[in-house]
């Protein structure tokens, strides 16, 4: 979507937010994080929960939200915290998006009411939110029904009511040709999203989704636990690594571990695992695509595991071009998609 018409349609739904109709939101619940867009900005919160025994009585802490009542019967009296400060909180004792097939059912509304409190305080949200699954056939309908309805809740101390309604359901990777349709050719395309829990091959004819494949067990997060537990790392810290702080230094680029090891990164462990990491789950990705590469019009990556360093190098050997922001390619298309819903457009 170009610019012009993005900021046109920004300006309807912002107008009609003010006669209480619902806010535009664009919400991909990642593996590794939650990136959430709207008018008020883009917002990006690690797919971290924590569940508390006690409600925090001091201070404000980011992400923290104790549900009051609503749809989610489940969650009534419970209160936790979502993102970064859940593994401040207790890194040990963390649930995660990519600890299960069903995650991001089990947590999304967790992490999306945690993202709530990043942004100024409001007593009343009414959200209508396009977010998106790898499989809509098996899990589209229970991610919508854990998202949906009316949610009285506490948000850094002050309450708020969260109304949602979730405009659609989008296959994974449809939000990134949403986003980035005007900047290449996708009338066969193939598209590669390396995620942190799962790896997906797409290919388009325009705005359709002809064909589909996925790994599951096979994303960035396996990367990570295999650097780990590399005999380098174990040799370093007497143990496994903690897998929050390597991503967290790949992120970087620095590959540094911590706080406590100014003088040790992890470089070494992570260039003997990203070329077997290539080799027994990218490349066993890429390969089934070989056919259809010699007639793409486009082949474009997307994910945290585009932003891999080493990476982009090894795709451009493939003509694989790596899109400009992947991290956020879809949550913009699934915003552009929210947008129009509310714009009638």
């Amino acid at each position: 979507m170009n610019t012009a018409t993005l900021a046109k349609l920004t300006e309807r739904a912002t107008s009609a937010n003010s006669d209480h109709i619902c806010q535009p939101v664009g919400a991909d619940i990642g593996n590794g994080a939650l990136k959430l867009v709207s008018s008020h900005g883009e917002y990006r919160l690690e797919s971290y929960v924590t569940y508390l025994e006690e409600r925090l009585s001091l201070g404000q802490t980011k992400g923290y939200v104790e549900y009051v009542q609503g749809e989610r019967s489940d969650l009534e009296g419970k209160q936790w915290i979502g993102g970064i400060n859940a593994y401040y909180h207790s890194p040990r004792a963390l649930a995660r998006v990519t600890d299960d097939k069903t995650g991001k059912i089990d947590l999304g509304l967790q992490l999306l009411l945690s993202a709530l409190s990043l942004q100024p305080y409001r007593s009343e949200w009414m959200l209508s939110i396009a977010v998106s699954v790898h499989d809509g056939a098996t899990l589209g309908k229970g991610l919508k029904e854990a998202l949906s309805g009316s949610h009285t809740v506490v948000l850094n101390g002050k309450r708020s009511s969260v109304v949602v309604a979730v405009n659609g359901v989008l296959e994974e990777g449809t939000g990134a040709v949403l986003a980035y349709k005007s900047k290449a050719d996708f009338t066969n395309a193939l598209l590669y999203d390396l995620g942190n829990g799962t790896l997906i091959v797409s290919s388009f004819n325009d705005l359709s989704m002809t064909a589909r494949s996925y790994s599951q067990n096979g994303g960035v997060e396996s990367l990570i636990d295999a650097i780990a537990t590399n005999d380098l790392v174990r040799r370093e810290l007497k143990r496994e690594g903690d897998r929050h702080l390597i991503r967290t230094g790949i992120e970087s680029g620095q590959f540094t571990y911590g706080t406590q090891y100014p003088e040790w990164k992890f470089t070494d462990a992570y260039k003997q695992e990203l070329p077997r990491w290539v080799d027994t789950v990218l490349k066993p990705m890429v390969r089934p695509t070989e056919d259809r590469m010699a007639s793409a019009t486009a082949l474009l990556a997307i994910g945290g595991g585009a932003c891999l360093p080493g990476i982009k190098g090894l795709l451009a050997k493939r003509n694989i071009q790596v899109l400009p922001d992947p991290q956020w390619a879809n949550a913009r298309g699934l915003y552009a998609y929210a947008l129009r819903k509310v714009s009638n457009l």
